[in-house]
């Protein structure tokens, strides 16, 4: 298609690739002295013409819309008018001016529909929908025309390929479409073909239907179309989508909605280079579709001939692309359930803004079908987690079908009270692969601290419990602790740290992170000052062992990532907190370690929400320990308490500390 598309004209006339529509249009008088300087978009689906006086700086902007737009002025071939803004004149001269553009663009002399055919689609025609695929096709073939031969590759074969020829070479209609992506693939080709000729400067890269929202109940109703621009390698995603559309769409053919993903702005800076790609992929939906087309949606995954075309590809960071280069571990599904936790945790807004679901055996078959995708790609751990997915209706299902795949690995990250009661425990435990890792949130070894955080009476003893009866269990199973250091705790640390030594248990001690970015967010009533938690630990554990103190120092230097605060501790006279932090690789903030290729998600917008927002430190480029530094803080954080409690380390400091000879050794016993 890309013969008639913005990027073949530009080749034609020496415009860039990315100034779509800007060639033989833009820059042109059209009306006396009335110049086109720019063109726009003009929600929903048209297209605007900024036209500018040059003697005088008047401007007045048109608005072109697909037949049938009510406020329009006048009705043309090549779409509906009607003026928006004006400036420098009055609204007898605006109107003047529209109408004259309205004649040019019915005589074909401005040739608009030439980059954005949709705007020539008569909608309900009276005379039946072949004649009006016919009328179509002369519209665009006789602007074609008009431009001249397109320069570049040969699109022979493609739509407009056809059009420039003859006004009959119509593509071949369509009275079938099974809405899954081989079905789509298979209904736009021959003029649309993965890899195949560009359309509007892109070229079709995949489609797939997308990650699945742990929010949403699947419906296969959406697939996302990915192109790749040919002007700058830039992925551009589309979502074709049957019945209502769930976002603002740029336009529709009969059931068949078209949107853009990922496009945020402005409706009215929606890039002219997109709208041209819209528009040639609806026109094309509508000559191969008008009329009656029967569209199959599936309502289950065994209906589903394949989720991506060509199969196994997707979109970057999708599960189905995952697939690990040689000798790299394969990265972990990261897969999120939101049942309702029943707690109210101090530092937790997830709550606030995701609506916890259960939409039992319809939830079930969308998490399948992620194992599913996620399997093929040669993922071989689960990562349970969410709001709360062990009080999931069908997680033993989920578990079910985790083994049954052949997952090797399985992580559980949940409040875990439910391990307490031994039916459910016998059940899941019977079911989860050979590899199991749960890790259970402590956080006070009172119920009075505990029940603190978690706002729930009667979690403490629940969680002891499930402590209790998992680590009687008869199974292997690799069990941890974990708890967040909030204000409600933060002077229990050192009882927490006995109470998981006295278990032989490993403990996972994290600062809390902002949910929202804003300082309204829970994170900022809980939330500590990093400098006060080292200077409360070391306060806290004056009455430890030494051993015990390194041991707690190391769990503190894995809550703590900003290494120069427990280097200040130690350069002071302190415990020895930096010689026993465990320097390896680059720390990530808490909150941000899904960012890493590490995981896959089993939803594409898990990126907000496992993204917290940061800023870099301050002192980065010019710190000795920067290697061994998380490197940047929560925006939150920095909004809340500044950053002038870090400060920079030299290298003459790092000589001049004095040997540790215990906190060495300790940390090389400590396993990995």
């Amino acid at each position: 298609m890309s013969s008639t598309g913005p990027a073949s004209a530009s080749a034609a006339d020496g415009a860039s690739a990315a100034g779509v529509a800007t060639g033989p249009l833009s820059g042109r008088r059209v009306v006396g002295e009335w110049t086109l300087r720019e063109i726009g978009s003009a929600p929903p689906g048209g297209i605007s013409l900024h036209l500018e006086r040059a003697r005088d700086g008047a401007t007045v902007q048109l608005a072109v819309m697909p037949s049938g737009f009510r406020q329009a002025f006048w009705r043309t071939r090549s779409g509906d008018v009607f003026y928006r803004r004006f400036t420098g004149i009055d609204s007898d001269e605006a109107a003047a001016i529209t109408g004259a553009v309205a004649k040019l663009l019915e005589r074909g002399a401005l040739p608009l529909a030439a980059y954005f055919p949709h705007l020539a689609i008569e909608k309900d025609p009276d005379d039946g929908e072949e004649s009006a695929r016919q009328r179509f096709c002369q519209v665009l073939a006789s602007q074609r025309r008009l431009l001249g031969p397109p320069a570049g590759a040969d699109h022979s074969g493609t739509v407009a390929a056809a059009l420039a020829d003859t006004a009959l070479a119509l593509p071949e209609r369509r009275a079938e479409l099974h809405f899954d992506a081989p079905g789509i693939a298979e209904f736009l080709a021959p003029e649309l073909v993965v890899d195949g000729a560009a359309i509007a400067g892109h070229v079709l890269r995949s489609i797939y239907l997308p990650p699945v929202s742990r929010r949403q109940a699947i419906d296969y109703c959406g697939y996302v179309l990915e192109f790749e621009s040919l002007g700058d390698a830039t992925l551009v995603r589309l979502e074709l989508r049957y019945g209502a559309p769930e976002r603002a769409t740029f336009g529709a053919c009969g059931p068949l909605h078209l949107a853009a993903l990922g496009f945020d702005g402005d409706p009215e800076q929606f890039p002219p280079q997109l709208s041209s790609l819209c528009s040639w992929i609806l026109a094309l939906v509508y000559l191969r579709g008008a009329g009656d087309l029967h569209i199959t949606v599936p309502s289950s995954p065994d209906e589903l001939r394949g989720t991506s075309w060509p199969v196994q590809r997707s979109d970057e960071g999708a599960i189905a692309a995952a697939v690990p280069h040689a000798g790299e571990r394969p990265p972990a599904l990261n897969l999120a359930i939101d049942a309702d936790c029943a707690q109210g945790c101090t530092f937790c807004s997830v709550k606030s803004y995701v609506r916890p679901t259960d939409h039992g055996e319809t939830e079930l078959h969308a998490i399948q079908l992620q194992l599913q995708k996620a399997r093929a790609a040669g993922v071989e751990e689960v990562r349970l987690n969410g709001i709360d997915p062990l009080a999931f209706s069908c997680v033993l299902d989920v578990i079910d079908s985790v083994r049954a795949l052949g997952f090797r690995r399985l992580s559980v990250y949940s409040p875990a009270r439910q391990f307490a009661a031994a039916p459910f425990r016998s059940a899941f435990l019977d079911r989860a692969p050979a590899e199991l890792e749960i890790t259970v949130p402590l956080y006070g070894v009172t119920a009075a601290v505990h029940e603190a955080v978690t706002g729930l009476p009667g979690s403490h003893a629940q969680v002891l419990a499930a402590i209790d009866a998992l680590s009687a269990a008869d199974r292997p199973l690799d069990l941890r602790l974990s708890t967040v250091i909030v204000k409600q705790n933060v002077h229990q640390l050192p009882e927490l740290l006995r109470f998981a030594a006295a278990r032989r248990l490993s403990l996972d001690a994290r600062v809390p992170y902002p949910m929202r970015q804003t300082v309204r967010d829970p994170y900022a009533d809980s939330a500590l000052r990093e400098s006060e938690i080292v200077h409360r630990f070391v306060d806290a554990t004056r009455q430890l062992a030494p051993r015990e103190i390194l041991d707690g120092a190391a769990i503190l230097g894995r809550a703590v990532l900003h290494p120069c605060l427990l280097f200040r501790v130690e350069q002071q006279g302190g415990p020895p907190l930096f010689g026993a932090h465990e320097i390896g690789r680059k720390p990530v903030l808490h909150g941000t370690q899904y960012r890493s290729g590490k995981f896959v998600h089993a939803d594409e917008g898990e990126g907000s929400a496992f993204a917290v927002a940061t800023v870099p430190c301050p002192h980065r480029d010019r710190c000795a320990l920067a290697t061994a530094c998380a490197g940047e803080h929560y925006a939150v954080y920095s909004d809340l308490f500044g950053l002038d409690e870090f400060t920079p380390v030299t290298v003459d400091e790092l000589y001049a500390m004095p040997p540790n000879p215990e906190a060495d050794r300790v940390r090389r016993a400590r396993p990995d």
